[in-house]
């Protein structure tokens, strides 16, 4: 079965991966991609488009993916929107933990990793999430590593 057309808003402030993300999650994916460069832009897209999925970068100009997180956490309109962080950062274990108690969060995917390999996960997720039951979280958890640096 082909999985729907997903509307993905990624949140990340590199122009290039911007440009690269969108176009592979379009033209090969399938899917709808709005994207916001900064941590406020995407908080209010988050809000005013309800997205299917948001891909997050940890490192933002105006405030951290984790401060992103916990706003998009606070709001009920946004706070069951699932999150799959994509970041060079480098997360300790502390961070990690942090990100896994977090309802809304569904992955970790390190960069550089590829397009195809992130595709992937998403109709993984999503086709994962089409068999839970509605008081689960969106997408089950499964195991991960978008742009080449």
């Amino acid at each position: 079965m082909k999985a729907k057309r997903l509307k993905i808003l990624s949140i990340e402030d590199d122009p290039g991966c911007q440009k690269a993300m969108s176009r592979f999650m379009t033209t090969v994916g399938g899917h709808a991609v709005e994207i916001a460069g900064t941590g406020t832009e995407g908080l209010e897209k988050a809000a005013r488009l309800n997205p299917d999925l948001i891909l997050l970068d940890m490192m933002l100009p105006d405030m951290s993916g984790m401060e992103v997180m916990d706003k998009l956490s606070a709001e009920p309109a946004t706070s069951r929107i699932p999150v799959i962080i994509v970041t060079g950062a480098s997360l300790n274990e502390s961070q990690r933990k942090d990100l896994g108690a977090r309802e809304n969060f569904m992955r970790l995917e390190e960069k550089p990793a590829g397009m195809t390999d992130l595709l992937k996960v998403i109709d993984l997720l999503q086709d994962a999430g089409t068999k839970s039951g509605a008081d689960s979280r969106p997408w089950p958890d499964i195991e991960g590593t978008i742009c080449g640096y």
